[in-house]
């Protein structure tokens, strides 16, 4: 039985609008002769997400640039990158900088959802006065990210600019944070399949997919939706930043 998610910009508030998307990518893949299954919510799939996008019976999922350059690197199959009308190259993204409102000085805590994220962790080495962080708070969310600045038990954060304009639509501490700037664009989140998959057909009922189907909120889902195919080296080229501190 194959498995397909869509786990990274996914929240109660737009999962419908997730469903709908899916529904007709499944309608597409099944004009390509793929039979889809359906998505699999975030808070079903395994404690250890890699379990699910390193599984054999993968049919596609979404995953972040820095797994899909370090643990994921030739262990899967590159689909392609959904943009989401941010404004830079096709296909990429950046992180949204925030901060507490009441912050007087350098920014000395960073909170950050995970070790292996770009947007949370990889993209705050381009942090201004970044030597000034000394302390760090790792969420497991951006979300929780948003919090710990809005509750001034961080003072800054890097949030995935989707996530942040899903964000601004749903979550009150948004307002009890400074927008501080951004990062420079990257490569966005990598649609991927198991190992050995044939990207074709995968990659044309995307496209026919997005063409055809208009979400009735798409804001709510991070912003206007294309399909890019991107060149795996743009992703593979970028620096694997050191861990944090322990």
């Amino acid at each position: 039985m194959t498995i397909a998610s869509l786990p990274m910009y996914w929240r109660a508030e737009n999962a419908e609008l997730w469903r709908a998307f899916w529904s007709v990518v499944q309608d597409c893949a099944w004009d390509e002769g793929i039979k889809l299954p359906d998505l699999t919510p975030p808070e079903d799939l395994p404690a250890d997400w890699y379990a699910h996008w390193l599984s054999p019976d993968l049919a596609l999922s979404m995953t972040c640039g820095l797994p899909f350059r370090t643990v994921l690197k030739g262990k899967v199959q590159y689909i392609g990158t959904l943009d989401f009308g941010l404004g830079g190259p096709p296909g990429y993204y950046h992180s949204q900088i925030i901060t507490r409102r009441d912050l007087s000085g350098p920014a000395q805590k960073l909170a950050f959802n995970s070790a292996d994220s770009q947007s949370g962790w990889a993209a705050t080495q381009d942090i201004p006065d970044r030597a000034s962080i000394t302390a760090y708070i790792e969420t497991g969310a951006h979300a929780a990210s948003l919090a710990a600045v809005a509750n001034a038990r961080a003072d800054i954060a890097c949030l995935d600019t989707v996530t942040w304009r899903i964000l601004q639509k749903v979550d009150p501490n948004v307002a009890m944070v400074v927008p501080s700037g951004s990062t420079r664009p990257t490569p966005g989140l990598p649609l991927i399949a198991a190992h050995g998959t044939d990207p074709a057909p995968l990659r044309r009922a995307l496209i026919t997919a997005i063409a055809t189907h208009t979400p009735a909120a798409p804001d709510h889902m991070g912003g206007p939706m294309t399909f890019c195919v991107l060149d795996q080296q743009r992703y593979f080229g970028q620096p694997i930043p050191a861990p944090p501190p322990a």
